[in-house]
């Protein structure tokens, strides 16, 4: 007998097929995957139901706007409420976040501290490497189980924010009297290549945030005109001032450094038809290139048209129409491997009314599985696919296949049971998140999560919450004197 039995739904194999079937579960691990297993000791029926395994959102931001225990504990629930069960958390030093300016030596232990019994979700770190300091404790980041890495392009020698212009973006944002500059990103990029080979199967990666301060200095002050004559909506006169054409610069610098380098890269929340083509030309021009393609669920579902206004501004911007389907084009081909919400909680008063001050980014992790499966079916994309996209995938390239991201004997227990066949209106305050409004307001989606299982325990259905907070690391127990297990 098992100690968990879902049975009469459709089976989701990611990237491969939709089966009849059940799942047993064992000791928070998938035991068996057919038919007729025979009973558990807890029940779920999933008639007519789709089962999939537990999502993992590898994009994620914890503590940018609030604190962070706050945060983990609220955005963790909307989270678990959206069928995922892991995410990974990006983080760094310098204003947000913890507003320190610390060594990961001391800041990391102290972090892994904080996150205990805060998190609904298995959790894991993307860490950005801010100071030199930081580039030396790569290494040792790498063996306490930090995966990937992340360098944001745009910070480098602009400043788009008037309170940091006293100063230079270094000293002023990120706390640091370092340069943080193509330099500092081809040393990162050294460093995480160097660990090839080591004790862990998984090779480390670098994400980057892929747009060009300097043309985009030279694009602000045009948009800004258009945007006050009233040419340019809001969405479009931030696109125009963060353009296409600085996400392909920022690519080719970034896969000229990683060919030199040998360092595997992650472009981060691929926005636009240009970043995409840039993409798909180096991979021809360096075949032997390692660049995986990310793209959010919000740069899929909504464009310089949609109705959130400045609600909707993030980095990078959200584009046209065209560009929306060049994405999904990208998804159904292959150029694009993975699917995150980029999920960065947020009050709608740090928004304001103004664009040109208001803070970027919103969360959006409880919308990604219906977002991506409305928008997706409706295209005709096969639904192994859309799966693929959001567990087995994001998965392997995060080093967590084997574990999470699939319905086969000795992984994670997560499971996800969706509804293909309700429809609901999206509203604010029927979501989970602290952030007190969404861009998709009002947006009609299917595919919704009704029971979420994390580990081989039921920790969300039918819109209730289990007690306990069961979110452990995603890469088993964190230890300072030993490295841990890395999946």
């Amino acid at each position: 007998m098992f100690d968990l039995l879902v049975k009469n739904g459709k089976l989701v194999l990611p990237g491969r097929t939709v089966v009849d079937g059940e799942v047993g579960i064992n000791e928070g691990k998938i035991a068996a995957v057919g038919r007729n297993l025979g009973a558990g000791h807890v029940n779920v029926d999933a008639s007519g139901k789709l089962v999939l395994p537990g999502v993992l959102d590898t994009h994620f931001h914890v503590g940018i706007y609030r604190p962070f225990q706050e945060d983990a504990r609220t955005e963790s629930m909307s989270a678990i409420a959206g069928g995922v069960t892991t995410i990974l958390s990006y983080f760094r030093t310098g204003r947000n976040y913890l507003n320190i300016s610390e060594d990961y030596s001391s800041l990391f232990p102290r972090l892994v501290e904080m996150s205990k019994g805060n998190f609904y979700v298995d959790y894991g770190f993307n860490i950005a490497p801010i100071t030199r300091k930081h580039v030396e404790e790569i290494e040792t980041l790498f063996k306490l189980g930090v995966s990937t890495f992340k360098f944001y392009m745009f910070y480098k020698g602009l400043n788009l924010r008037s309170e940091y212009r006293k100063g230079s973006v270094e000293e002023e944002y990120l706390l640091s009297k370092d340069p943080y500059d193509g330099g500092h990103l081809f040393t990162i990029m050294k460093r995480i290549s160097s660990l090839k080979g080591g004790k862990t199967p998984h090779q480390p990666r670098l994400s980057v945030h892929a747009e060009d301060a300097e043309v985009i200095r030279v694009h602000l002050e045009e948009a800004k005109e258009e945007f006050s004559r009233g040419i340019l909506n809001a969405l479009e006169a931030y696109s125009a001032a963060r353009p296409p054409e600085g996400e392909r610069v920022a690519i080719l610098q970034a896969a000229e450094m990683a060919r030199a380098t040998g360092c595997p890269i992650n472009v981060l929340h691929v926005s636009s038809e240009t970043a995409l083509r840039t993409i798909e030309e180096v991979r021809r021009w360096w075949p032997g290139l390692d660049v995986m393609a990310e793209v959010t669920s919000s740069h899929l579902t909504l464009t310089t048209n949609s109705k959130a206004g400045v609600l909707g501004k993030v980095n990078p911007p959200i584009r046209s129409d065209r560009d929306r389907e060049a994405l999904w084009e990208g998804l159904v081909s292959g150029s694009i491997q993975t699917v995150a919400s980029d999920h960065a909680a947020i009050e709608q008063s740090r928004k304001g009314g103004e664009l040109w001050t208001a803070e970027n980014g919103f969360g959006a992790t409880e919308l990604m599985v219906p977002s991506l499966l409305t928008e997706g079916l409706r295209r005709g994309v096969p639904l192994t696919r859309l799966v693929e996209l959001v567990t087995s995938s994001p998965a392997k390239f995060h080093g967590l296949y084997g574990r999470k991201g699939d319905l086969l004997p000795g992984f994670d227990g997560d499971l996800v049971i969706v509804d293909l066949n309700t429809t609901r209106r999206v509203r604010a305050d029927a979501l989970h998140s602290a952030q007190d409004f969404t861009p998709y307001e009002g947006m009609e989606l299917r595919g919704w999560p009704t029971t979420t299982v994390l580990r081989g325990e039921i920790v969300f259905d039918s819109g209730e919450f289990s007690d306990a907070r069961r979110g452990s690391s995603s890469r088993g127990q964190w230890s300072f004197q030993t490295p841990p297990r890395i999946f």
